[in-house]
């Protein structure tokens, strides 16, 4: 049964606008739920149910006032959907004073409920996508049942091919979702959900990336110039829709490869270390600081000359210069850094050890 419970008080203030007339909303069982007269509000009105189990518009005579409990002089005028009463639509004065309103009253109040239903069934439609995609993203859920839904929501499997993760600031409500699916470019069967607070999920259709990363930032541009947002982006890779959840793991690594490295956009396909970095813990991340740099990894100075040498085509006089120090400081601190370290700092094997013990350090830590 339709709640009129929901857009009652939204009716009566529209029409209060419009007719200098006390307006009723009643409920499908006869009480009063919103009113220009507030004192009127949860009384019982006993004409309502005799315009609902009639379906036609009652005059509420004087006579009828008094007789009926909760009615006043006027006239009440069932809503009716699918050939059912839902409730009623009162309004109070004399009948032949207020007649001309019925026909408006009526429009308007259909108007509203029909506006609402059909609200209604697009954000349910929109549910079973959300919690259609959650499934097939988790990979969790056997080919045949997500099959077996992707026909009764109706989804083309032979067109989709890639998951694009956005990371924004706040969270967008189901019209604002329909709204950024009508302001995009990249295709008109773009898919767009709400993830979580922070993150939209955009189910993509096969384009190129040229014209992918265009609507991409052509949107990016828009959501930051109408909701005030920063906006992050991470595109997956292209896979078989039954595989997206592919595409949505290495969306999450091309989102927070942006995130920290401060990029618009980031596509999968441009990482490198990253996607071997990303399936290691931060347990083991930490033991491999203890291996490596732990004995000077709170001395900011050594850690600096370190890198520099690591990172340096040149002479140690050419690195010396750009540190500001004397050549003989920098030679007497890499020895320094070999001792504590207990290594040969000029090995193949440990340069690549501390360039990558330097560069998770930097990228994972100090940026926090």
């Amino acid at each position: 049964m339709f709640d009129l419970q929901i857009i009652g008080p939204k009716i009566v203030d529209e029409l209060k606008n419009l007719i200098d007339k006390d307006v009723v909303v009643i409920d499908h069982n006869g009480f009063i739920i919103a009113s220009t007269d507030i004192s009127r509000l949860n009384q019982f009105h006993e004409g309502s149910l005799l315009a609902m189990k009639d379906k036609q518009v009652m005059h509420m005579t004087t006579e009828l006032s008094e007789k009926l409990k909760g009615v006043r002089e006027g006239m009440v005028m069932p809503l009716i959907f699918d050939n059912t009463p839902i409730g009623v639509i009162g309004i109070t004065g004399k009948p032949s004073e207020i007649e001309k309103y019925c026909k408006l009253v009526q429009k308007i109040t259909q108007l509203f409920v029909e506006d609402f239903l059909t609200r209604q069934e697009k954000e349910r439609d929109t549910r079973m996508f959300e919690f259609f995609l959650l499934d097939l993203l988790n990979g969790r859920i056997d080919k045949e049942i997500l099959a077996q839904r992707v026909e009764m929501i109706g989804i083309d499997t032979e067109i989709y091919n890639r998951i694009v993760i956005l990371r924004v600031e706040r969270r967008f409500e189901y019209s604002e979702i329909d709204f950024l699916s009508s302001i995009q470019t990249i295709h008109p069967l773009v898919k767009i959900t709400q993830w979580s607070f922070d993150k939209i999920v955009m189910l993509v259709p096969d384009v190129s990336r040229t014209h992918l990363e265009k609507g991409l930032n052509t949107l990016k541009r828009k959501i930051e110039k109408i909701y005030k947002t920063a906006v992050n982006i991470g595109v997956g890779n292209k896979c078989e829709f039954y595989t997206l959840k592919d595409s949505y793991d290495k969306a999450s690594i091309a989102l927070t490869t942006a995130i920290n490295e401060c990029e618009e956009i980031v596509f999968e396909e441009d990482l490198t270390i990253e996607l071997l970095l990303s399936e290691i813990s931060d347990t083991k991340i930490q033991d491999f600081f203890e291996r490596t740099i732990k004995p000077i990894i709170f001395d900011e100075e050594l850690m600096l000359n370190l890198e520099m040498w690591l990172n340096s085509n040149g002479s140690l006089q050419e690195i010396a210069n750009d540190l500001h120090i004397h050549k003989n400081t920098l030679k007497y601190r890499l020895k320094k850094i070999e001792k504590l370290l207990d290594i040969d700092i000029n090995t193949s094997k440990n340069k690549l050890d501390l360039n990558l013990a330097l560069y998770l350090y930097r990228k994972y830590y100090c940026e926090m």
